[in-house]
């Protein structure tokens, strides 16, 4: 039952930050944008079936959705994916499917995705060795998971204990501080082999490429 509150909390959260984004004339200027927007090309293939897990408004996913055959997009706030498809409209971006659901829905058959991307989200789920070994199984021989999450445990700053704090009073989702070892520890602890991370920010944000072997 506790879990469930839980969900519902970080559901509100999300929904309440999504209504922001029905500015059709926002900005969204993110560091993992920014190397998606660059390297797109490098990591994505057109012929590549995407998922791209926590979505939120879809500005990552439209780049990915340029550069690759289809993208399933997932976020468990129906107001991000209501932002999201509002905005794919107007794009005139065809080839992505929103679902409001997270990575353990059973509707994902395994070995279905040449890529699995994960932005600015992992920091929000416990639990995450279960969904790391899903994103290993959902991925096809070979396939990459790419993801990028802000380690705030590597540095001493105001926005680490401002978070820990807005955290400690339930204004926002419970978040997990991470240092960049103990990230890719995890990562790799999955059977993943790491080949390529660098920070992206001064948070510092890690962006990790992950292969399945």
């Amino acid at each position: 039952m506790a879990k469930q509150k839980n969900l519902n909390r970080s559901e509100r959260f999300w929904d309440n930050v999504s209504k922001r984004f029905s500015d059709s004339n926002r900005m969204m200027n993110s560091p993992a944008l920014q190397i998606v927007q660059q390297k797109a090309g490098i990591y994505f293939t057109p012929t590549d079936k995407v998922l791209d897990i926590g979505c939120g408004p879809g500005d990552i996913t439209f780049e990915i959705a340029r550069k690759t055959q289809e993208v399933f997009a997932t976020d468990i706030s129906e107001g991000m994916i209501s932002a999201a498809k509002q905005s794919a409209i107007k794009k005139n971006i065809t080839n992505i499917q929103f679902f409001q659901t997270d990575l353990l829905d059973t509707k994902f058959q395994s070995g279905s995705f040449d890529v699995i991307t994960a932005f600015n989200m992992l920091q929000y789920i416990n639990g995450k060795q279960n969904h790391y070994v899903k994103i290993f199984e959902l991925l096809r021989p070979h396939g990459l998971f790419i993801s990028s999450t802000p380690c705030l445990r590597e540095r001493k700053s105001a926005l680490r204990f401002i978070m820990a704090g807005l955290t400690l009073l339930k204004i926002v989702p419970e978040i997990l501080f991470y240092k960049n070892t103990e990230l890719e520890s995890e990562i790799k602890e999955s059977g993943f082999t790491i080949k390529e991370a660098s920070d992206i920010s001064k948070l510092p944000e890690r962006f990790i490429i992950a292969i399945k072997n």
